[in-house]
């Protein structure tokens, strides 16, 4: 169904993922070593929400504001070491995915792209909700079904942009950002709680 959305929604659809999980610019364990990786992420969950919010008549996501996204993404992930700190590669497993998601943003007849964004964020779901189960401190966490959630969420995306254009009246984009944020703020309690201040190179 995702292919007969108009390429602006298709857009906005991708940019919904970036919400969902690159929204945990706020974790304390980014200082003081990965700032610039926080920035990176920070603006691309910034221009994400943007994307989904500005006004449905817009053909098109701007392709100027994609392409510095795009820049920022690639300089943070040349800065990084993949192989170093656990959260540190966390970070850069996250900097990939948002950097492959701003490539479909700036080309969205690349379905190909799209559908292999969709599973890296099923990737990413599901190895949060284990992490979850494994790790949680105490073993307090009340586990969240990530990739349930995620393709609920996604479906629900595609639904809305679908019917919104069919009925020719605009999507209720605060509900869908929302949904998303919801899921995001799940998301980012289980990097905040399952990474000590040692993986991320601070003790």
């Amino acid at each position: 169904m995702v292919s007969t959305l108009r390429p602006v929604d298709r857009q906005r659809v991708a940019a919904l993922l970036l919400v969902r999980y690159c929204r945990f610019q706020h974790d304390p364990k980014f200082f003081p070593w990965f700032e610039q990786q926080r920035e990176a992420l920070s603006r691309a969950v910034q221009r994400a929400e943007q994307f989904v919010l500005q006004d449905v008549t817009d053909p098109a996501v701007p392709a100027t504001a994609v392409r510095e996204v795009r820049d920022r993404l690639h300089e943070a992930i040349e800065v990084s070491d993949p192989d170093g700190p656990p959260f540190e590669a966390e970070i850069v497993d996250h900097l990939v995915f948002a950097a492959e998601v701003f490539d479909f943003i700036a080309d969205p007849g690349k379905l190909g792209a799209l559908r292999h964004a969709f599973e890296r964020a099923d990737e990413l779901a599901e190895a949060m909700e284990e992490m979850g189960r494994e790790d949680f401190p105490c073993g307090e966490w009340e586990p969240v079904e990530f990739g349930r959630l995620e393709t609920a969420a996604r479906q629900a995306d595609v639904r809305a942009f679908a019917d919104a254009h069919h009925d020719e009246v605009p999507p209720d984009v605060d509900e869908i950002v929302g949904r998303s944020r919801s899921l995001a703020d799940a998301y980012a309690e289980v990097v905040l709680n399952c990474y000590t201040d040692q993986e991320a190179g601070r003790a």
